[in-house]
């Protein structure tokens, strides 16, 4: 109640100098060595990530990719991209790495792309990564162990700054357009090492932006829903899995930073991704409510 009756220049200058507090602690650059372990487990991962332009989120994406995942198998998906830049980009790190792109020509949305990316994947798990993100050396090993502890945990998802689901850490989404990369890797390691070995939480679903899945049961499940195009897909297929008997776990010992809205929730306004988001949960929820 007391925040009504703060004068709105104090409250800009809070909201300024917040960010900065918040980072006092954490290193601007610095050595961050990836476990062994977390390597090894980058190896059983096809990381699909669709991208349709934002070059400047999409490079730091890449770059943590390249850094942290280089043991994975990883597909780009380019969405009709329009910025010589953004295919550029995409280019340079199919030729240096090796990594599988498929192109579209006119944008078929995020989930499209996401479901063309994982018909290429050859791995026994998939990690469907949005290009506004950036790994740390700690994205890997949670999610492989929550598979290999029980054949029925279906959907792993790590902590993280921003998405609708408990695993945001209020410091980290406070930040999560401030920090450097050796900032974000800084903040992952101070979070992770507070923590007991293989944390996890039971979740009805987690958030999209970096969505752990077995491969053999999306397979199974059909992927997606055909008539949701880019909101409510994860939680939609969270509902069927835990539907037939599987769980879904939010990993705590992985993070992986997202600054939110910042890849192809640019293509459209904020009401109108606000509309979608309604209207993909009513459309869940009289699917759902009729099995």
């Amino acid at each position: 109640m007391m925040r009504k009756y703060i004068p709105e220049p104090i409250k800009k200058i809070y909201q300024h100098i917040r960010p900065k507090l918040l980072s006092i602690g954490l290193a601007h650059c610095g050595p961050f060595d990836q476990p062994k372990e977390e390597v090894e487990a980058s190896r059983v991962f096809s990381v699909v990530i669709a991208i349709h332009d934002s070059p400047e989120v999409t490079r730091r994406c890449l770059e943590s990719i390249d850094k942290y995942g280089a043991n994975a198998e990883v597909i780009l998906v380019d969405d009709g991209s329009q910025l010589q830049e953004t295919v550029d980009l995409i280019q340079d790190y199919e030729q240096r790495n090796g990594w599988i792109v498929i192109r579209h020509k006119e944008p078929k949305g995020h989930s499209r792309s996401c479901e063309a990316g994982s018909r290429l994947a050859t791995r026994p798990y998939l990690c469907f990564l949005n290009s506004d993100t950036v790994l740390t050396p700690w994205s890997w090993r949670g999610a492989k162990e929550a598979f290999d502890s029980d054949p029925r945990i279906a959907v792993t998802g790590p902590t993280t700054s921003w998405t609708a689901t408990k695993q945001a850490i209020r410091r980290a989404a406070y930040c999560r357009n401030y920090w450097t990369n050796s900032q974000i890797y800084a903040f992952a390691k101070k979070y992770i090492s507070n923590l007991p070995p293989r944390t996890r939480v039971e979740l009805p679903y987690v958030g999209g932006f970096a969505f752990f899945v077995r491969r053999e049961l999306w397979n199974d499940f059909g992927g997606f829903d055909e008539k949701l195009p880019d909101y409510g897909n994860e939680t939609e297929l969270c509902k069927r899995l835990s539907i037939r008997g599987f769980r879904i776990v939010w990993t705590q010992n992985s993070y992986i930073h997202h600054f939110g809205e910042a890849s192809y929730g640019r293509i459209m306004n904020k009401n109108n991704i606000q509309q979608k988001r309604i209207a993909a949960n009513d459309y869940i929820n009289s699917v759902h409510n009729r099995l």
